[in-house]
């Protein structure tokens, strides 16, 4: 019974809180929590980058989509009457970083997709690779597997006539 008793007076004895202890509980409490906004703050800015990374990719993507349906509909509406094809070009301009970082654009024929591709960070960086399949559409032309790197910004797409392809350089 007098352990209970002692223990209970403990409780509830205020004189043990001194304020140099309640300064330090408060001040660590305002440390941690400053920490996870900031760190939430960096996750959030780091999504932000990736979305806007994203949504050019897919722009970038759709225009050289569309330019490849246009060439391979133009061959295929000279074939049909009767003409022939000799030279078709589009300069293909891209930007030569997006979002600040480095990219690759891959030209795939089975299946048709264009694949923009960032690099990401490095492995302390944190952030993942950013990826968008784009698909295209031809039914006269195939185009060359290629695969190309942001640095230069001007690129061509060239129908040969004799092996029908569409290159891009």
């Amino acid at each position: 019974m007098t352990r209970r008793s002692a223990t209970g007076k403990l409780a509830r004895d205020e004189r043990a809180v001194s304020i140099s202890f309640g300064f330090i509980l408060t001040l660590s409490i305002t440390v941690i929590t400053t920490i996870v906004l900031i760190s939430s703050f960096y996750a959030m800015m780091d999504r932000a980058e990736q979305t806007v990374m994203r949504d050019e990719f897919e722009i970038h993507g759709n225009d050289i989509s569309l330019q490849i349906s246009n060439i391979d509909t133009a061959v295929q509406i000279t074939n049909n009457a009767g003409g022939k094809v000799e030279s078709i070009t589009y300069q293909l301009t891209l930007p030569d970083t997006i979002a600040n970082e480095q990219y690759s654009v891959e030209f795939s024929d089975q299946p048709k997709e264009i694949i923009f591709e960032s690099g990401g960070r490095d492995e302390t960086g944190g952030r993942d690779e950013t990826r968008v399949k784009v698909p295209y559409t031809t039914h006269n032309t195939n185009v060359t597997p290629t695969k190309l790197y942001s640095g230069s910004n001007d690129f061509l797409v060239h129908y040969n006539v004799s092996s029908n392809m569409l290159e891009i350089h």
